[in-house]
């Protein structure tokens, strides 16, 4: 089939993207509906554009047109993928209402863009500014947007993953900050934008800020933004983490319109890659599917065999990274930190590490990133000894914990007191929670013989590609107390 054929339509009324992937039903033949439409730039009509009804996807002609059929299984919007150079804000609309005109126009407005770049990306907002303790929550989101905007080189755009704190006031607190963005902006759906009590649950996302899945081509690289919260049944307002159905044929048919060798990047909420469920041992099986995503498989193998780069994921408020099959999955630190406990002080989220987000660096065909804590909670280091007195008592078994910030999966820790030998260091089981952080490891150590005074101890650990952080910290062993002269 020709690039630019649009649609095939079998005698039982099945379409089928003209770009390959998943077939998508449609309502019946005789029940389709067509809606047609260009795609231009200042009067220019767009040729090889993609446009979606979160289903197929089709691509305009040499004169910006294209025609698409809506089905049963049409998303409730139709977008286009704002090629490379060309960006908008208005990139959908939804199908009730192109249902209704037969035809949806685009017009996307030119904007440079370089092989080389960064944005951001960040998660997990939390409620801001609904209760006492999350006043404190809107003047730190705010102030991190106003950082991250003022980041030099200035970031490309920012791009927030869910859990915006939009349910308990319709969304405004997290539109006047969005709004203070001074560089593009895209957004994703999370689990607490979730209502169950709603016939849609995902109403109220979609009515201020559109659809929950879509992409876009920023420089040399696509990006797919995914829902994948497939609300319980029963009302508890738990969403399970799962990319099906309609969401899937369009992904499948998304990655299938990609060159081979472009570099793919694909954001989501709740994990598709993640060791959570394996790191808590009181979770039951039944709630896996709220951490991890139970079409991993699925996922995870179509991935690959697209040559995604990276998967960014939120929802577990701490920085997780995995490998798999050529694909690196990274769960990144909220930006709430632990739902803005600390008020107005440094806010750190479950593992530990400043709240924060994350810079991706894309340069041709390379793709980097980063941690990067934020605002009152900014450091300069990448890792700590955490809960370590400045005094301590001689002991045969001190413990000494090491939390590297940002270590991938399969980094190995070791650590020396003063300029003693390394000694292996083992991830830790924190006391509190039971469960094992992905980048926290143990030394247990005698510092009897140590002498009263300062010491230090550093942590060397070498991540999977080579990269070593060394971090030290000084101490203080006490003098012994004298006995008392009789």
């Amino acid at each position: 089939m020709k690039r630019r054929e649009f649609i095939q339509v079998s005698a039982a009324g099945a379409v089928v993207t003209a770009l390959g992937g998943h077939p998508c039903r449609a309502s019946g033949r005789k029940n389709v509906t067509i809606i047609r439409g260009t795609v231009s730039s200042n009067g220019k009509p767009l040729d090889e554009v993609l446009i979606s009804d979160g289903c197929r996807v089709v691509r305009t002609d040499g004169d910006g047109r294209y025609s698409l059929p809506l089905g049963v299984d049409s998303g409730h919007f139709v977008f286009v993928t704002c090629p490379r150079g060309y960006w908008s804000d208005e990139f959908y609309c939804s199908t009730t209402k192109a249902a209704e005109q037969d035809r949806v126009n685009f017009s996307l407005k030119q904007v440079p863009q370089s092989d080389r770049f960064m944005f951001v990306f960040a998660a997990d907002l939390s409620s801001i500014g609904i209760n006492p303790r999350e006043k404190f929550g809107y003047e730190k989101t705010k102030n991190s947007i106003r950082e991250i905007c003022d980041l030099s080189p200035i970031p490309a755009f920012l791009w927030i993953q869910g859990d915006i704190g939009i349910r308990p006031d319709g969304g405004k607190r997290f539109l006047d900050c969005l709004n203070m963005a001074t560089i593009p902006t895209r957004v994703g759906i999370g689990n607490h934008e979730i209502d169950p009590r709603k016939a849609n649950p995902k109403e109220l996302y979609e009515r201020i800020l559109g659809p929950t899945y879509y992409s876009f081509d920023w420089g040399p690289a696509h990006f797919i933004v995914l829902d994948g919260n497939k609300p319980e049944a029963g009302g508890r307002g738990m969403s399970r983490g799962t990319v099906e159905g309609s969401e899937l044929a369009w992904l499948e048919a998304d990655l299938a319109a990609q060159p081979k060798g472009k570099p793919i990047i694909v954001g989501v909420h709740i994990p598709i890659v993640s060791t959570y469920p394996a790191r808590h041992p009181n979770l039951k099986e039944t709630e896996a599917p709220f951490w991890q995503s139970p079409n991993r498989p699925k996922l995870t193998s179509l991935f690959t065999r697209h040559g995604v780069r990276m998967v960014l994921q939120g929802h577990m408020h701490e920085n997780e990274r995995i490998t798999l099959g050529g694909v690196e999955y990274v769960a990144s630190v909220s930006l709430c930190g632990s739902w803005w406990r600390s008020g107005n002080g440094l806010e750190r989220a479950t593992d530990g590490v400043p709240r924060g987000y994350r810079i991706v660096t894309v340069d041709g065909n390379k793709v980097s990133h980063r941690y990067q804590s934020s605002c009152e909670s900014r450091v300069d280091r990448r890792g700590e000894f955490m809960e370590l007195p400045d005094s301590m008592s001689p002991a045969k078994d001190a413990s000494f914990i090491f939390n590297c910030y940002d270590a991938p999966q399969g980094s190995t820790a070791k650590a020396r007191l003063d300029d003693g030998n390394w000694h292996k260091m083992s991830p830790v089981i924190l006391q509190d929670s039971g469960v094992e952080k992905p980048h926290h490891w143990r030394l247990v150590v005698d510092t009897t013989r140590l002498k009263a005074g300062s010491h230090a101890i550093e942590a060397c650990v070498t991540w999977p590609d080579g990269t070593v952080v060394r971090e030290q910290h000084s101490f203080q062993i006490a003098v012994p107390p004298q006995p008392r002269k009789k």
